[in-house]
């Protein structure tokens, strides 16, 4: 079959938006080899889909999870096909969540932010023998750490699987935060595809780590992040009232790669 897809780049993180309509069962296997091409540095595969609520544009994971950078990806694709050249705002659908998140867009500055969802929970969990922070978010959960990046794969793996597991959601990530530099080093695993990737970037991760310091503050104001992560920096506003979370957006550059027709 041909498959025709657009490379898109949030901070690193580089996605790969299909747009030739594929059937869900294929999602997995179709995802695998695209990500299986070395040249195109991809990390994450995400399927165009008829919008199914009020959103101009869907976008579906390999695995069903969330995806905050694709998400955002989405949003500029959209604005990009619709010959868009001002600054605007669009409700984009992404796999994970039910409802439409507003994407503002501004296409000659290739800056693009995001309404988050709230977390549905923040759990304390322990992870490689030390305590964490369990963010969990529609679609995935996320495991916010204060440990050095360095940890074995193999256990950073069965970490994720154990965590995705028992919180019964397509994917699990931890993210490792150096609180003193600002730094975020992310790692992803996704159950349908059984992929593990130290991300370049990671915007519902940097969704989580917002959530964790507004939370743990324990003061009600508007909290601001500028997360420096492998591939680029990620802006986070974390809104904190009445001792609740109120709103999460992230933010950053995204642009738009080369558009690929392959055959399987």
């Amino acid at each position: 079959m041909e498959l025709s897809f657009q490379l898109a780049d949030p901070a690193g993180n580089v996605t790969l938006l299909v747009t030739t309509p594929v059937p869900r069962e294929d999602y997995a296997t179709l995802a695998a080899r695209l990500l299986s091409i070395p040249e195109l540095h991809a990390e994450q595969v995400g399927f165009l889909a008829p919008p199914q609520g009020e959103g101009v544009i869907r976008l579906e994971m390999m695995g069903g999870e969330f995806c905050g950078n694709a998400l955002r990806c989405a949003g500029l694709y959209y604005a990009v096909q619709q010959g868009r050249r001002r600054a605007g705002r669009f409700p984009v659908e992404i796999s994970g969540y039910d409802q439409a998140l507003s994407v503002q867009v501004n296409p000659l500055a290739n800056q693009v932010s995001a309404e988050m969802p709230l977390p549905q929970a923040v759990q304390t969990c322990t992870l490689f023998g030390a305590n964490a922070q369990a963010v969990q978010l529609p679609g995935i959960v996320h495991a916010v750490s204060f440990l050095p990046p360095d940890q074995p794969e193999a256990a950073v793996r069965e970490a994720l699987e154990g965590l995705a597991q028992a919180y019964g959601v397509p994917a699990a990530g931890v993210m490792f935060w150096d609180r003193q530099r600002s730094t975020l080093t992310p790692a992803v695993y996704v159950q349908g595809t059984s992929s593990l990737y130290f991300e370049r970037s990671c915007a519902s991760g940097s969704t989580a780590v917002a959530a964790c310091q507004a939370l743990n503050s324990q003061r009600d104001g508007s909290y601001k992040l500028a997360l420096k992560q492998p591939g680029g920096t990620i802006h986070t506003t974390a809104t904190l009232r009445g001792g609740k979370l109120q709103q999460l957006t992230i933010g950053g550059v995204v642009s738009l790669g080369q558009a690929y027709t392959v055959t399987f």
